[in-house]
C-alpha cells in the first residue's frame, strides 16, 4: 500500500498514470502480444507511449493502455513496393516510418530490404541487441532513404560518421558526453559506431554519470513521465533508487537513474586536472599511429620508422646512465580522447607525439598547464602556438626559407628569379615568392620543371653576353634536385646565383659518393638552408650511424633520424626528476637536427627555429 501511495504521489503532478490503465511488461512480451491481449492496435500503443517507439519494451516497464480506438493512426503510402515484401502495417510520423516484423524476417533481410545499415537499425531499435527480432515487433526506420549513408536525419538526432567520437560530438553540439550517454541507452552498451543515429540532448549539464549511475538534476518543468521516457527507466527503479521522491519532484533535486545492464562508460579526462609528478624518475609516453590492429606486418610506416630511431636513442641514453621508463601507445587503436581518458598519465613527465596536427592538438589540450611536456615531432602548424607545455620540434619551412631570402637580399642586383618546386612544396614556394617580391620588388617566376628555367643571352661580334639570373630549388624532392643540378651545368656560371631551400641528396656535403656533385655546385657558389644535415665526419654521429647499421642493417631514413634526434634531445635535457623545461633553451645539435627552442612573439608554445645554412664557395 505504501509503495502504491508513493507511486501515486510521485506522478500525481502529471496525471499521466492516474487517468490511464497501465500494464507492466513481463519477460518475453512483445508490443504485438500486448496489443492482442488488450484488443488495441500497435499504433495506438506507440502513440500513447512514445518512449517505446525509441527504445522498445523491457521487462518491468510500465506502459499506458489507451482507450481502444482513440489514437488510431492511418497507414501512409510508405509501405515498400517490392514484389517479395512480406512486411505489413507500415505507418509513419514526420521523422520515421514503422514496420511490423513478420514471420521469417531477420535483421539481415531488413537491412537489405530497406537499404539501411545494421548500426542504424540497432541504434534506432535497441531492443534488437537485447533479445533479437520477434514477430509483431514494430521497428523504427529513417524516412527518405536513398542509400545506407544518406537519409533524412530527424531534428534533434545525429547520424554518426567515420572518425567521429563522443568527444567531438560533445564539442560540436556543446553538450556533455554524460548527457549524450544518458539519452542513448544503446551507446551505454555498444559504444559509438559509424552509421548509428543518436539523440542529441537539448541542454547540457543536467547529467553526471558516476559509479554506474546517472545522477540527474531535476529541471523546472520536468514531469515524472518525461524523465522516465528520456532515460529509459521505470517507476519501480526510480523509487528504489530515490525513496525521497515520495514527497514529489522539485527543481534542483538530484535523482539517481540506472544505466543499462552491462553499460561500458568512457569517462573523458578534463584538461588541467593532471600535474607532473616531481619524483626522482624519468617517465615518457610515446604516442604514434602504428595501426597495428589493421596492419600487423607494417614495417615501413612513418610511425614505425620514427619509433625505430627513438628506440636506439633510448638505448644509447641508458648506456650513459639515463634510466627512463617508457610507455608506448598506438593512437590508431581508438580515438585520441578515448586513449587519453583511459590511460594513467599520473607519473608522466613528457609525451612524444602524435604526428599530425589534429591529434597533437587534442593531446596538447589535455595536458595544457600540467607541467607535462608534449613534444610535437613533426606537426608545426600555427594553431599549436596557443598551448603551454608544448614543444614544436620541427622548424617551420618558412624559417628555412627566410635564411635563403636573407642571402638573396644581401646580393640582389635586379635579376630575374626562378623558383623550381613540385606540388608538395608549392605553398613554400608561394611564401618565398611573396617575400622576395615584397622585400626586393623582384620579378619571380615559379616553375615545376628545370627545363623552364631560362638564361637569356645574345651574341655580338662572336661574343656571348648572358643575362644574370637567380635560381632557387624549393623542396626536398631528390629527383628534382638531380634535374636542378643538370640544368645548372648548362648555364654560364659567372652570371647565375644558385640557392636551395631544404635539402636533397645531391647537396650532401658529407657523402663521399657525392663529391662530384658538390664540386659542380661549388662552381656556382651554391648556398642552401636545411633543418636536417648529417655530419658523417663527426665522431659521435659516426657512432650512431654504426649502431643503426648493426641493428637495422641500413642508413637511417628521414623518419628514423627524426625519431632518434627528437627522443635523444628531449630525454638528454631532462634532469633526474624528469623536468625538461629546466634546460629547454640550450642549443643542441644531434645526428641530423639542430634544436634551439624559444617562445616566438605571441606564442605560448616553445618552437624550434634552428636551421642550418651550408655554403659551397667557389674554388
Amino acid at each position: 500500500m505504501k509503495k502504491i501511495l508513493a507511486l501515486l504521489l510521485f506522478v500525481g503532478a502529471t496525471a499521466l498514470y492516474a487517468q490511464q490503465k497501465t500494464h507492466t511488461v513481463q519477460p518475453k512480451e512483445t508490443v504485438y502480444g500486448i496489443s492482442k491481449q488488450y484488443g488495441i492496435s500497435q499504433e495506438e500503443l506507440y502513440k500513447a507511449n512514445p518512449k517505446i517507439e525509441k527504445n522498445g519494451i523491457h521487462p518491468g516497464d510500465l506502459i499506458i493502455l489507451p482507450t481502444k480506438g482513440t489514437t488510431a493512426v492511418t497507414p501512409t503510402d510508405t509501405k515498400p513496393t517490392t514484389e517479395d515484401s512480406t512486411t505489413s502495417d507500415v505507418f509513419s510520423d514526420p521523422n520515421y516510418m514503422y514496420i511490423t516484423v513478420q514471420p521469417k524476417e531477420t535483421v539481415y533481410n531488413l537491412t537489405k530490404k530497406y537499404n539501411v545499415s545494421e548500426a542504424t537499425l540497432t541504434s534506432l531499435n535497441p531492443q534488437i541487441k537485447e533479445r533479437g527480432l520477434e514477430i509483431g515487433d514494430v521497428i523504427k526506420l529513417p524516412k527518405a532513404i536513398t542509400n545506407k549513408d544518406n537519409f533524412a536525419v530527424p531534428k534533434g538526432s545525429h547520424l554518426i560518421k567515420k572518425g567521429e567520437t563522443l568527444y567531438t560530438l560533445s564539442k560540436d553540439y556543446k553538450v556533455s558526453v554524460d548527457d549524450i550517454y544518458a539519452e542513448n541507452p544503446t551507446l551505454q552498451t555498444s559504444g559509438l559506431k559509424e552509421g548509428m543515429v543518436i539523440s542529441i540532448p537539448k541542454k547540457s549539464g543536467a547529467v553526471v554519470i558516476e559509479e554506474n549511475t546517472i545522477n540527474y538534476t531535476v529541471q523546472n518543468g520536468d514531469t515524472a513521465y518525461n524523465i522516465l521516457e528520456r532515460y529509459n527507466t521505470n517507476l519501480d527503479e526510480l523509487l528504489r533508487l530515490n525513496p525521497e521522491v515520495i514527497n514529489g519532484l522539485k527543481a534542483g533535486m538530484i535523482l539517481k537513474l540506472p544505466l543499462q545492464k552491462n553499460a561500458k562508460i568512457i569517462k573523458y579526462g578534463k584538461a588541467g586536472k593532471l600535474k607532473r609528478a616531481n619524483d626522482n624518475e624519468i617517465n615518457i609516453a610515446i604516442m604514434l599511429p602504428f595501426d597495428v590492429a589493421n596492419n600487423p606486418q607494417l614495417k615501413n610506416s612513418q610511425a614505425t620508422q620514427f619509433f625505430m630511431g627513438a628506440k636506439l636513442a633510448l638505448t644509447r641514453l641508458a648506456k650513459k646512465g639515463k634510466n627512463v621508463n617508457v610507455k608506448v601507445i598506438d593512437t590508431k587503436n581508438g580515438s585520441i580522447q578515448d586513449i587519453l581518458s583511459t590511460t594513467d598519465f599520473s607519473k608522466t613527465d613528457a609525451v612524444i607525439g602524435p604526428l599530425n596536427t589534429s591529434d597533437v592538438t587534442e593531446v596538447a589540450h589535455f595536458f595544457d598547464n600540467s607541467g607535462i611536456a608534449v613534444i610535437s615531432p613533426y606537426a608545426n602548424d600555427d594553431s599549436l602556438n596557443s598551448f603551454n607545455d608544448l614543444l614544436i620540434s620541427n622548424p617551420k619551412d618558412e624559417v628555412i626559407a627566410d635564411q635563403i631570402i636573407e642571402e638573396i637580399t644581401k646580393n640582389f642586383a635586379g635579376e630575374q628569379v626562378y623558383l623550381l618546386t613540385n606540388r608538395d612544396d608549392q605553398e613554400l614556394a608561394n611564401y618565398t615568392k611573396k617575400e622576395l617580391e615584397k622585400q626586393l620588388k623582384a620579378n619571380v617566376v615559379i616553375v615545376d620543371n628545370a627545363s623552364k628555367i631560362v638564361q637569356p643571352h645574345d651574341k655580338v661580334d662572336g661574343v656571348d653576353y648572358y643575362t644574370p639570373i637567380i635560381t632557387v630549388m624549393v623542396g626536398d624532392d631528390d629527383n628534382l634536385g638531380k634535374q636542378y643540378l643538370e640544368k645548372l651545368k648548362t648555364f654560364n656560371k659567372d652570371n647565375i646565383k644558385a640557392y636551395g631551400i631544404k635539402s636533397v641528396s645531391v647537396y650532401d656535403v658529407y657523402s663521399p659518393e657525392n663529391a662530384k656533385n658538390i664540386d659542380a655546385f661549388r662552381e656556382f657558389g651554391f648556398v642552401y638552408s636545411t633543418a636536417r644535415l648529417i655530419n658523417t665526419r663527426d665522431t659521435e654521429v659516426q657512432s650512431v650511424l654504426k649502431d643503426f647499421k648493426e641493428i637495422y642493417c641500413e642508413f637511417p631514413t628521414r623518419y628514423e633520424q627524426l625519431g632518434y634526434d627528437v627522443t635523444y634531445d628531449i630525454v638528454d635535457r631532462m634532469n633526474n626528476k624528469g623536468d625538461v623545461t629546466n634546460n629547454i633553451t640550450t642549443e643542441n645539435t644531434r645526428v641530423s637536427s639542430k634544436f634551439a627552442y624559444k617562445k616566438v612573439s605571441g606564442s605560448k608554445a616553445y618552437t624550434n627555429d634552428a636551421s642550418r645554412v651550408v655554403r659551397l664557395p667557389k674554388k
